[in-house]
């Protein structure tokens, strides 16, 4: 059997690794320098896209926010216009509404005014009368009283009886003045007891009875709603209790046939008997020539109408 023997000598190839270790570490030097090159141009370029990004965002914000205002300044010019139109209208109303007062004011001060002047002189027409009354009573009851007064009359013997006789004469004359005006007292008296007893009625308080009592139907205009309305006017009663009920009545007894009323133009028969008894109210009411001349204006503006029938 054939030997073989091989001798391996590892000195060339670790001739060569010396010779290729400088290499060797000249390309890791070159690699790790690259490494270090690639990892700055990744961080500046990374640095660039973030300035990129945020230098883009920032500015679509900016232009957006730019956008808003733009759009809220042009919103509130034109809100500020409005406004200073709307301002100008309520100065204008303002002014309107101030003048109107300032009429209003006038008139009704003008009004108020003459009022307060024809009160205060139907008051001076009052207390003249009620002075008047008192400066006769006063001057009467001076004069009364002076000659009321206790007199002794000293005169000669001889005239002592024509003297006596003639204050007795003078006393039964007063005395005789007194008993008449005594008797004119309790006649008078006796007159107004029966006419109070005749006027006053004899039933008692408790008992039932009908009571008419005569009432004005008014078809007006409301002053709150300006829709057309029925009212109606009585005699003020003596106690409150008897108004409810005569309202009562006149609610659930007329107001229900109110539709029903057919009416028709009064003639002219009817309408001067109606404006005679104006006239005679207002002559006795006493008013001033102003307000009567007004309330007979009103009648005569007025429309009134007569009821025809009442459909059943």
């Amino acid at each position: 059997m054939a030997d073989f023997e091989f001798t391996v000598d590892t000195r060339e190839m670790a001739d060569g690794l010396y010779s290729v270790a400088p290499h060797v570490d000249g390309a890791t030097g070159a690699v790790i320098s690259m490494q270090t090159a690639v990892i700055m141009a990744e961080r500046h370029a990374a640095e660039d896209i973030c300035r990129n990004v945020n230098r883009g965002f920032f500015s679509l914000i900016r232009s957006q926010i730019s956008q808003k205002i733009a759009i809220s300044r042009s919103q509130v010019e034109a809100r500020l216009l409005e406004l200073r139109d709307q301002s100008l209208k309520l100065s204008s109303v303002k002014t309107t509404m101030q003048r109107d007062f300032q009429m209003i004011a006038a008139r009704y001060t003008k009004l108020f005014r003459s009022l307060d002047a024809a009160l205060l002189s139907r008051i001076h027409e009052t207390d003249t009368k009620l002075l008047d009354l008192v400066n006769k009573d006063a001057a009467r009851s001076r004069g009364r009283t002076r000659v009321l007064q206790a007199s002794v009359p000293v005169h000669q013997m001889e005239s002592v009886s024509s003297s006596q006789r003639i204050a007795a004469s003078n006393t039964r004359s007063r005395a005789s003045a007194a008993i008449g005006a005594m008797s004119r007292f309790i006649q008078e008296s006796n007159q107004q007891d029966s006419l109070a007893a005749s006027i006053l009625s004899g039933e008692k308080a408790d008992a039932d009875g009908m009571l008419l009592l005569p009432f004005a139907l008014v078809d007006c205009d409301s002053l709150q709603t300006r829709q057309r309305q029925w009212s109606y006017h009585t005699p003020p009663p003596p106690v409150p209790e008897i108004g409810q009920q005569v309202k009562g009545a006149v609610e659930r007894s007329v107001f229900p046939v109110l539709s029903q009323i057919q009416w028709r133009e009064p003639d002219a028969a009817e309408r001067e008997n109606v404006a005679r008894c104006l006239r005679d109210l207002v002559d006795r009411a006493k008013l001033n020539e102003r307000v009567r001349g007004h309330l007979i204006r009103m009648y005569s503006a007025a429309r009134s109408l007569a009821i025809s029938e009442v459909r059943s």
